[in-house]
C-alpha cells in the first residue's frame, strides 16, 4: 500500500506543479511546455528533490508523448506531407551532417577517444520532435509549410540517429559494427512503413466497417489509440524510437478522422498526460552528482563548445539547407530554430553512453545542458519567428 501511495503522490506532485507553471507561463504569453520543463527541474534533484523514483513519471510520460506524436500524425495533411517530404529529408540530412561533424571534431580537439567522440556526436544528431510538436500545436501552425517541414525533418532525424546509434554502440560493445543491429533497424523501418501503407490504403474500410460498427463507447477514440500505441510498440521492438511508429500510425488514419469530438478528446488527453514526459526530462537533470567529480575550468570549455556545436549545427545545417532549397530567409531560420531542441532519443543515447563508460561526466553534463538550453529557448524563439510568418 505504501508503494502505491508514493506512486500516486509523485504523479500528483508532477501534474500539480506542471499545471501551475503552465498557467503562469501562459499568462505571460509563453508556451506552457516551458512550465512542464521547469516543473521537472524544481521537483527533481536539482532544487527540491521531491521526486526520487523517476520510473513512475517516466512510464506515464512515454505514454503521453506517444499519444502526442500520434495526434500530430492525425493533424498532418498527408497531401502536404507528400509535397514537402523531399525538403524535410534534405533538411534533416543537412542538420545531422553538420551537427555530427562539428561535435566529432570538437570532441577530438579536447583529446577524447574516437569512440567517445563518435558517441557524443551521435547524441547531438537527433531533434526532440516532442518539444517542437507541442510548440507547433500550441501556435496552430503545424499544417503550415514550415510546420510540415520541421515535423518531417524531426522524424527523419530520429530514424537517422537510431541508425547512427546502432553503428556506434556496436563499435563500443564489440569493437566493430555488428550487422545484426543494422539488420534489425532496417527490418523495423520496412515493417512500420509497410504497416503505414496498409493502414493508409485500408483506412476507409477499417474505419467504416470495423471501428464505426464497434459497440464500445467512443469506439473511434479507443481503436485509434490502440493503433497508435501498437505502431509505437512495433517501432520500439526493432530498436527504433517508439515515436516514428506513433507518427506513422496517426498519419495513416489522418484522412478518415474527421470527427471534431475525437480530435478534441485526444487533445484533452494530451494535455493531461504529455506534461509527464517534459517534467520527467526536467527531473533527469542532477548537477550535484557530477560537480565534485570534474575539473570545473575544463568542463566549462567542453560544455560551451558542445552546446554551441549542437545549436549552430542545427540552425546552420537545417536552416542553410532550407535556404538552398529556395525557402525564404525567415522561414529557413525558423526551420533551423525548430530543429534545435533535444529531449528524446538523445537522452536515451546519453544514458547508455554513461552507463557503459563511453561518456565522461563532463560530456554527459554537456549533453544535458544542451537539452535544457535548447528545449527552454526554442519555444520562445519559435513563437517570435512564427508570428511573422503566415501559416
Amino acid at each position: 500500500m505504501a508503494n502505491e501511495l508514493m506512486i500516486l503522490v509523485d504523479l500528483a506532485i508532477v501534474i500539480f506543479m506542471a499545471k501551475i507553471l503552465e498557467e503562469i507561463l501562459a499568462r505571460i504569453g509563453q508556451p506552457p511546455i516551458l512550465g512542464d520543463l521547469l516543473a521537472g527541474i524544481i521537483v527533481g534533484p536539482s532544487i527540491l528533490g521531491l521526486i526520487t523514483v523517476t520510473h513512475n513519471v517516466e512510464v506515464v510520460g512515454w505514454l503521453g508523448i506517444v499519444i502526442l506524436i500520434f495526434l500530430a500524425g492525425l493533424e498532418t495533411d498527408i497531401d502536404t506531407a507528400k509535397k514537402y517530404g523531399f525538403d524535410a529529408i534534405m533538411v534533416a540530412l543537412g542538420g545531422v551532417a553538420l551537427t555530427f561533424g562539428l561535435a566529432f571534431i570538437i570532441a577530438l580537439f579536447f583529446n577524447y577517444s574516437l569512440i567517445t567522440s563518435l558517441f557524443i556526436a551521435t547524441i547531438l544528431s537527433p531533434t526532440s520532435v516532442s518539444v517542437t510538436t507541442m510548440t507547433l500545436l500550441e501556435l496552430g501552425v503545424i499544417r503550415s509549410r514550415v510546420g510540415e517541414i520541421i515535423l518531417g525533418a524531426a522524424f527523419a532525424d530520429d530514424v537517422i540517429a537510431m541508425i547512427l546509434f546502432a553503428l556506434v554502440s556496436s563499435i563500443a560493445f564489440y569493437g566493430e559494427i555488428r550487422h545484426e543491429s543494422i539488420i534489425m533497424i532496417s527490418i523495423g523501418l520496412a515493417v512500420i512503413f509497410s504497416l503505414f501503407i496498409i493502414l493508409y490504403y485500408s483506412s476507409n474500410k477499417l474505419f467504416n466497417k470495423l471501428i464505426m460498427r464497434s459497440r464500445l463507447v467512443d469506439a473511434p477514440i479507443i481503436h485509434l489509440l490502440m493503433i497508435g500505441i501498437g505502431m509505437s510498440i512495433i517501432s520500439a521492438y526493432f530498436g527504433l524510437s517508439p515515436l516514428p511508429g506513433a507518427y506513422l500510425g496517426g498519419l495513416a488514419m489522418s484522412r478518415v478522422v474527421k470527427s471534431a469530438r475525437t480530435r478534441d478528446f485526444l487533445e484533452i488527453l494530451v494535455q493531461i498526460i504529455s506534461p509527464f514526459f517534459f517534467v520527467y526530462a526536467g527531473i533527469l537533470l542532477n548537477p550535484w552528482i557530477v560537480i565534485g567529480k570534474i575539473n570545473l575550468v575544463e568542463t566549462i570549455g567542453v560544455v560551451l563548445a558542445i552546446v554551441a556545436s549542437g545549436i549552430v549545427g542545427k540552425i546552420v545545417g537545417c536552416g542553410g539547407t532550407a535556404y538552398l532549397l529556395r525557402i525564404d530567409k525567415k522561414s529557413s531560420l525558423t526551420i533551423g530554430v525548430g530543429m534545435m531542441p533535444r529531449a528524446g532519443v538523445d537522452l536515451v543515447i546519453a544514458v547508455v553512453g554513461l552507463t557503459i563508460g563511453v561518456l565522461t561526466m563532463e560530456l554527459y553534463l554537456s549533453a544535458l545542458i544542451l537539452i535544457y538550453v535548447t528545449s527552454l529557448s526554442t519555444p520562445f524563439i519559435l513563437k517570435k519567428l512564427l508570428s511573422k510568418i503566415s501559416a
